[in-house]
């Protein structure tokens, strides 16, 4: 059957995307042809955050610039011309909370084109909110959670003509209403194909790092997360399976040596980004093994994030000697007791202290994420955030205004404690703060935000 896949990308992020790459991947294994539909390189839509955060120092500048070649027709138009000469059976987008204005925009387009055609909407919104989403006429049909098995049913069904209204993970209109499945337990991830991005631009092969540009490869070794932080989703998405038990899973390291291998080789890889959430979470024994067929087969330069209570003085050894050239941790806010009782980390300046500093004793550079406007924020508090980047020492820094998503529960919070009204634009969340906090002005915020790695950087300041 053929499907078009829209690739919602408002942050024109160069990197390929990872749960849209399974998704095709998975479909064309089905012998399905799949095209994609990428909004990534629209002239006038979104906006090249990573460029605005290199103006406001949070990274690097690039020496050598592989420039962005942007379309100047209408995206509109060009979807409206894919569906009428490609004639799909299922038109899919998987969206962020930022993106689902978009997504709606386009799936009315699509049925402007063609009302038969069914549509599906999935992604992080369709998880967290799927009353909302399941309401709007230009989707037939939501996909919640983990969405390759469920697609592939899904495509199976519309093209023998069956019925695919109790597919589990899927919400289906029909003319009795709406029917809602249950969610189906977590794929394992050693059955997931081979990540293959042909149908895909050849400009997301480009990333930068620390001013350099590679050719580079975003993998996931994992999926989900062993914390539970208040501002993460990763919280919601655990309690929408059977008994969130397993939720945070791995590969095998055969596996994800294979996968990065297969990459390597046909896209000439020079730099790996490894997406997990929490990369050293994993026993001793299993990171030896993974660095060890690292080392042995691929060989590579690569980067991820961690959390300062995972980081230990041989896991730090194991991949500087793996080739990690860049960790990231968050230090979120520098007030323990914020970090405690309002973002769930439980996590002291001296365990983050040290963690940044036993990274930089193997050679490897540390960037610290941060966060501003969280509930209970102060300017003290935000000095104290200060305090401890300067104590730190990171490499880079990189700070973003907090943003009260959807499926979260420091959002309930904020709603509750009447610091927002429910109904704030998902797309300011790298424009501004939202919150009304009694203890700081938004023009504070911005202003530490503005100058952030100034403030962190000058001890003078």
């Amino acid at each position: 059957m053929k499907i078009i896949l829209c690739y919602l990308n408002l942050a024109r992020r160069r990197f390929f995307p990872v749960g849209v790459t399974m998704l095709v991947n998975e479909l064309v294994a089905h012998n399905h042809d799949v095209k994609i539909f990428d909004i990534s390189f629209y002239e006038g839509i979104g906006e090249d955050i990573d460029e605005k955060r290199r103006r406001l120092r949070f990274y690097k500048s690039i020496e050598d610039v592989i420039p962005i070649k942007l379309k100047k027709t209408n995206p509109l138009e060009d979807l409206k011309r894919h569906v009428k000469e490609f004639n799909p059976g299922l038109v899919g987008f998987s969206a962020l909370s930022i993106d689902f204005s978009l997504a709606k925009t386009l799936a009315k387009v699509v049925k402007e084109e063609d009302p038969t055609t069914i549509t599906i909407l999935g992604g992080i919104h369709a998880t967290v909110a799927p009353e909302e989403c399941i309401l709007e006429d230009c989707f037939d049909i939501i996909c919640i959670g983990e969405g390759e098995i469920a697609l592939t049913k899904l495509a199976k069904s519309i093209e023998n003509g069956t019925d695919y209204s109790h597919i589990d993970n899927l919400w289906v209109k029909n003319t009795g209403g709406i029917v809602k499945n249950k969610v189906h337990s977590f794929r394992k991830l050693d059955e997931l194909p081979t990540p293959d991005w042909e149908p895909f631009d050849p400009q997301h092969i480009w990333g930068a790092l620390y001013g350099k540009m590679y050719r580079m490869a975003p993998v996931e070794l994992s999926r989900g997360c062993p914390y539970r932080c208040t501002y993460c989703v990763n919280d919601s998405l655990r309690n929408i399976y059977d008994s969130g038990k397993n939720y945070h899973r791995r590969k095998t390291p055969e596996k994800a040596i294979e996968d990065m291998l297969y990459l390597k080789e046909k896209y000439n890889i020079e730099m790996f980004y490894i997406l997990d959430e929490a990369f050293l979470a994993m026993k001793n024994t299993e990171l030896q093994r993974l660095s060890e067929l690292y080392r042995k087969k691929i060989n590579t330069p690569f980067f991820s994030q961690t959390r300062a209570e995972t980081v230990t003085d041989e896991k730090a050894k194991i991949i500087a000697e793996m080739g990690c050239e860049v960790i990231s941790m968050g230090i979120e806010n520098g007030n323990e007791e914020i970090r405690r009782t309002v973002l769930h980390r439980n996590v002291s300046n001296e365990q983050i202290i040290k963690a940044f500093k036993t990274m930089q004793k193997y050679g490897i550079k540390v960037s610290s994420f941060n966060m501003l406007g969280v509930p209970g924020e102060t300017k003290k508090t935000i000095l104290e955030t200060i305090e401890l980047n300067r104590l730190c020492k990171p490499d880079s820094i990189g700070v973003s205004y907090f943003f009260p998503y959807k499926g979260t529960s420091l959002r309930n919070l904020a709603i509750k404690e009447k610091m927002i009204t429910g109904n704030e634009d998902p797309s300011l969340a790298n424009e501004k703060p939202v919150l009304d906090l009694p203890t700081i002005s938004k023009e504070e915020i911005i202003h530490f935000y503005e100058h952030f790695v100034e403030y962190c950087t000058n001890r003078n300041g």
